[in-house]
């Protein structure tokens, strides 16, 4: 028997660049039981308009850097899943 696993909760690193702006999208407009927390640095590929619209009882925006450890402790615990697209 095989049980598949549903997130409630997930980061998503690299929310505001292209491609995780586009899941962040996909995930709020497709999944209405999952919110998302973006955890971003907005440097050059990240820019909030690509995720701008979302509703924000659903999805939040963090704006910091994921070499964070203090941030990471306090964002982390409660989120079932973390999506890393950060750029490289």
């Amino acid at each position: 028997m095989s049980e598949n696993f549903v997130p409630t909760n997930i980061i998503v690193t690299g929310g505001c660049g292209f491609i995780g702006g586009n899941f962040v999208h996909y995930v709020v407009n497709n999944h209405s039981e999952v919110h998302v927390t973006v955890l971003d640095k907005l440097t050059y590929a990240g820019n909030p308009e690509n995720i701008a619209g979302l509703l924000s009882d659903r999805m939040e925006l963090v704006v910091g850097d994921i070499c964070d450890t203090g941030l990471l402790d306090k964002l982390v615990p409660g989120h079932d899943a973390i999506e890393h697209v950060r750029a490289h």
